[in-house]
């Protein structure tokens, strides 16, 4: 690994270190809005993202893939936030209030990324900096790993925020025949899709996605 490529994934390392913290800021905030006190009482509802660290899925993992293996096709995750159902408000059904957590993790990801295209139309359009700059390229690759975050967390495999999402949108419950089998067998798949390569393919779209919305928000 050159200088360039260890300046690359430092700026990348950062970077996850961030959006995994806004993700799990996400889940927190919602949880809390929704009457949950147990987020605020462990100190997660901060976008202070050493909050939601997970040492071996945010540090050590990350770095293996980043530093060693030399690729930016990862495999790691932030520090779950604990929740509790029962304590939703009355007015939020257990079921519901669990769809809006899981799904404010992807959405504070999609957020992020748009934000961070504002600022990048701004810097460019205004005249600030030019679209080569390292640190404009740095945003870019910030907003792709948001988005790309995203639609990660939206597959419908446990342990992601998607499954979560399937599960209570169609009522199923544990016993369903589908939920025993990715509750059993979900991580392996997310495995065998990371692996493979397949997971590139399913996510390639988003990052081309991606890219084109930088280029919309710069005018390039």
């Amino acid at each position: 690994m050159d200088a360039n490529q260890f300046r690359n994934g430092l700026i990348l390392f950062i970077g996850l270190i961030v959006s995994v913290g806004v993700h799990e800021f996400g889940h927190a905030f919602v949880s809390h809005k929704l009457g949950d006190p147990t987020p605020e009482s462990e100190g997660r509802v901060t976008l202070n993202p050493l909050a939601h660290l997970d040492m071996i899925g945010t540090v050590i993992l990350p770095i293996f893939f980043i530093f060693i293996l030399n690729t930016t096709l990862m495999f790691g995750w932030g520090k779950p936030v604990n929740i509790n159902p029962l304590r939703f408000k009355k007015s939020v059904s257990m079921r519901f209030g669990d769809i809006l957590v899981s799904f404010a993790g992807p959405l504070m990801n999609i957020l992020f990324a748009a934000l961070l295209l504002l600022i990048m139309g701004i810097l460019v359009r205004g005249g600030f900096v030019k679209p080569a700059e390292p640190m404009l390229q740095a945003l870019g690759m910030y907003v792709m790993l948001n988005f790309i975050l995203a639609a990660f967390n939206l597959l419908p495999l446990p342990p992601l925020d998607g499954s979560h999402i399937m599960i209570n949108s169609f009522n199923m419950g544990r016993r369903h025949p589908l939920v025993e089998f990715l509750e059993n067998y979900g991580m392996w798949i997310l495995v065998i899709l990371l692996i493979s390569g397949a997971l590139k393919y399913i996510l390639g779209p988003v990052h081309y996605f991606s890219i084109s919305l930088i280029r919309l928000a710069i005018g390039a």
